[in-house]
């Protein structure tokens, strides 16, 4: 198994919503857009790539209205397989050509995030976050799993119970600092 870059995306991260009953976590910084949001109308631009994000930090930044404040810039790499029903299955990597990673994004954690339209643009749900199953994991302070292995493993527990729909990708999720 391999990570793969996947792209970069601006976000308004919000912190925790009253109804994430895990302590330790004090901000939403999951794949999905559920909590923590994109700007408004950055789809808009139609500057993103087939998995919703954009291939370089430069064209992320675009979308950010002029004026607005609070945007982070996120990078996003993804495992080249996926789970369904509990077992890895390798997907169709799409024709996305981000700009290399620099040192100037670190890694802030992981994420087991659904996708079940195959034809939507995006992913979907971080069940961590948008189903409050952070409660019951070893999250960090970003709603985030600490290791790919942790993150493995809760996307074939996922893929399995579905708390959403699936199948379930597995997401390292960096930073710019």
């Amino acid at each position: 198994m391999t990570l793969r870059l996947g792209g970069y995306f601006p976000k308004r991260v919000l912190s925790v919503p009253d109804w994430i009953h895990a302590q330790q976590v004090a901000e939403v910084c999951s794949v999905s857009t559920c909590i923590s949001t994109g700007p408004d109308d950055w789809i808009q631009h139609w500057l993103h790539n087939e998995l919703g994000w954009f291939d370089s930090p430069e064209a992320a930044e675009a979308v950010i209205p002029s004026g607005t404040t609070g945007i982070r810039i996120f990078a996003y790499r993804l495992l080249d397989v996926r789970y369904r029903r509990g077992v890895a299955e390798a997907w169709e990597w799409p024709a996305v050509r981000p700009r290399e990673l620099t040192s100037a994004f670190r890694t802030i954690g992981f994420d087991a995030v659904s996708k079940s339209l195959q034809d939507g643009l995006g992913f979907e749900c971080s069940p961590l976050s948008c189903c409050d199953l952070a409660r019951d994991a070893d999250v960090n302070s970003h709603c985030l799993l600490n290791t790919l292995e942790a993150a493995v493993a809760k996307a074939q527990t996922f893929s399995l119970e579905e708390p959403e729909p699936g199948p379930y990708y597995v997401a390292e999720v960096l930073e710019r600092v």
